[in-house]
């Protein structure tokens, strides 16, 4: 009874010392409740979607909450057990057993936390209706949300972080019982750090600062660097996992290097500046810098690495997001495309329905063999084979309904442009097509452009193969065996109108299983191409053709863009709020840390006020020291999110930054209000 009513105590005249670590698993409770309560509600998930995806993303987010907090609290506490070793020292001497201080501990720890787990609760409750949504707008949902009370939820969020902290809260009193009593007395005597710069400060500091840039450099370049890397190595396509992964490894090592050895190299050209070294008390400053950035390195280093992970992250799920959906796009455009056949009992059905139809087109194309050669991450292709060759002003009127076709403009009359790929900015720098082709009973054309496919359909409208955009004038002399053309339709809010989707499938499920099968060979005879095309009646498994390429009937957008909108948007929200909790964290660390360290420096600021040191002057001090504490891993995650960035655009796509703006600016206001905070805080610790 008289332990817990220490304990109460302590925790009681210890809690500014500890505000930033309840803030901090306050809102990590807060957000896995969230998610867990969200994972729970049955309807809302019903509501939301007809697979288990939403409910898989919020449990796999809450379990990476889990695994965090836990490094978190280990490293927290045992900052806590540290600044108070000579409390524990004066315990012993006051006649308490090991045994009962480590009770003591362990019941402070498990006060604390379960004053953090009931706020953290009673928040995750109250905002509940605004996480669910962030949720929907996330995953496009249009339904409305209400308060989240699940007691299956408080229950699990009870149960795991009374774990968590009873697994926590035994390693602080084992932590606590090993010390021994000389140990705990000696813990104020700290060596000042080594202010000299040994030669291999120089040498290790001016690597890491030279990975840094070259890690940069490589990531500013990384097409360029990537389609050397596979020149010279020929990895078969792997470069795209490799070159990132080094690019990552070399901007680590520089990373540690230059928290280890090059900040420590700054502060000794600082020294050298004796106009500013030995004005005010800047002497102390930077010899307090130079003895934390030494001691904590490995941990502002570490900080730096994952916080620019975070970021990054946040703004790749972005670009996985915008990647995804442009795969929605190359495939189904527009909200219905369907074959000439059943264009009118389509029409018939929207007008039925009361749909709206806000643009449509007519896409024709003629089936011919060509060969047109191109070099693409330095391996050259010039096979035969088939393209679908539409008319200059066929793609024209197309553009009007894809807003994502370019403008484009051939000049002469044996000019044509080559779709393929959907990632403009690695068509033109990594493909490279000859300048002259063949094409069908032409011949001879001008590959004046290569362009990303925009037009769409190329699983189930189109035959397989690239498309051609050719002149007028080429397009009407152009013979085929085999022409063709459907229809494309846009109906205003078919991407969110479930109702209209459900009864769209219902309806033309049939025509989309329904397809044809051409078998086609072609084969380049005198600089011209001479193509055969069939159709194979009802083929079965035992008598496929080989080569042979299909063509549906009818497709929709819906189902497809809206599964990706689901599956992304849940991948965005989880990251998001991970990142948050991390970002909270990390300044939370560093809180600690400096706090920790501010214990220690009591004396000699006590020191600096007997000899005359204005307050004011040793306020300015701590606020100027950490400044550099604070900002230095910011400044350099902010570096690594940016360049890692630049590699992901290259691979998948620039998305819309807004998210990752908001994010970067979230990040920089948390680390200013942790840094306002621990340099009152330290302030008053040692100018009291």
């Amino acid at each position: 009874m008289m332990l817990s009513k220490l304990a109460l105590k302590n925790v009681k005249t210890q809690f500014r010392y500890y505000l930033m670590y309840f803030v901090s698993m306050a809102f990590s409770v807060m957000v896995y409740y969230s998610f867990v309560s969200m994972s729970y509600e049955k309807t809302l998930l019903k509501r939301a979607a007809n697979d288990m995806r939403i409910d898989a993303g919020l449990r796999a987010g809450s379990v990476m909450i889990i695994l965090f907090i836990i490094i978190f609290m280990f490293s927290a506490n045992s900052f806590f057990v540290k600044r108070r070793k000579r409390e524990i020292g004066l315990y012993n001497l006051l006649g308490m057993r090991r045994s009962q201080i480590g009770i003591l501990f362990f019941v402070e720890n498990m006060l604390l936390g379960a004053l953090a787990l009931v706020t953290g609760i009673t928040l995750g409750i109250i905002f509940s209706k605004l996480f669910t949504m962030l949720l929907l707008k996330a995953i496009h949902v249009p339904i409305s949300s209400s308060i989240i009370i699940s007691f299956e939820a408080i229950l699990n969020t009870m149960i795991v972080f009374l774990i968590i902290l009873a697994i926590v809260s035994i390693r602080t009193a084992t932590t606590v019982y090993r010390y021994k009593l000389i140990t705990l007395f000696k813990a104020d005597q700290q060596g000042e750090g080594n202010a000299y710069v040994r030669w291999y400060n120089w040498l290790f500091g001016s690597i890491g600062v030279i990975f840094l840039g070259l890690g940069y450099t490589l990531a500013k370049r990384f097409l360029d660097f990537m389609i050397w890397f596979e020149k010279m190595y020929q990895t078969d396509g792997f470069s795209m996992l490799l070159c990132p992964l080094i690019i990552l490894m070399i901007c680590i090592i520089g990373t540690y290097l230059f928290f280890n050895h090059f900040l420590a190299i700054i502060l000794h050209l600082i020294r050298k500046v004796k106009t500013y070294y030995y004005r005010d008390i800047n002497m102390v400053t930077t010899g307090n810098l130079s003895f934390h950035l030494k001691k904590n390195s490995m941990t502002f280093a570490t900080i730096a690495v994952l916080s620019g992970t975070a970021l990054a992250a946040i703004g790749g799920a972005a670009s996985v997001q915008s990647f995804t959906l442009q795969l929605a796009d190359s495939t189904t455009p527009t909200s219905y495309a369907v074959s000439e056949a059943h264009y009118q009992e389509l029409t018939n059905f929207l007008d039925e329905e009361g749909a709206v139809i806000s643009n449509q087109a007519t896409v024709s194309f003629k089936y011919v063999g060509a060969q047109m050669g191109y070099e693409a991450n330095g391996e050259y292709s010039n096979g035969e084979g088939f393209y679908n060759v539409m008319s200059l002003s066929d793609f024209q009127e197309l553009s009007k309904v894809i807003k994502d076709i370019k403008p484009l403009d051939l000049k002469q009359k044996n000019d044509v442009a080559m779709m393929s790929g959907s990632n403009q900015l690695y068509i033109d720098q990594a493909v490279t097509p000859d300048k002259k082709g063949v094409l069908g009973n032409i011949g001879e054309v001008n590959i004046t452009k290569t362009q990303a496919d925009f037009i769409g359909n190329v699983r189930d409208m189109r035959l397989s193969y690239n498309a051609i955009v050719v002149t007028d004038e080429l397009f009407k002399e152009l013979n085929a065996k085999y022409d063709y053309q459907y229809h494309v339709i846009n109906v205003e809010g078919a991407d969110e109108n479930d109702v209209l989707a459900s009864k769209s499938l219902e309806r033309f499920t049939p025509l989309m299983e329904s397809k044809t099968y051409f078998k086609q060979e072609t084969k380049n005879k005198e600089g011209k191409m001479v193509d055969s095309v069939e159709k194979v009646e009802k083929p079965t498994s035992d008598n496929l053709p080989t080569g042979y390429t299909t063509q549906g009937e009818f497709s929709i957008r819906y189902p497809y863009y809206n599964s990706l909108i689901k599956s992304t948007g849940v991948l965005i929200y989880v990251a998001v709020f991970l990142g948050m909790v991390f970002m909270i964290a990390t300044g939370s660390i560093i809180t600690l840390k400096q706090l920790s360290e501010a214990e220690d420096e009591i004396l000699r600021y006590d020191m600096l006020r007997k000899i005359g040191t204005p307050k004011n002057m040793i306020k300015r001090s701590i606020y100027k020291q950490n400044s550099i504490i604070f900002f230095a891993p910011l400044s350099i995650s902010l570096l690594h999110a940016y360049f890692a960035l630049q590699v992901l655009f290259v691979l998948i796509g620039r998305p819309a930054l807004l998210l990752t703006y908001i994010s970067v600016a979230f990040l920089i206001v948390i680390y200013i209000l942790f840094y306002f905070a621990t340099s009152s805080s330290y302030n008053k610790i040692v100018n009291s």
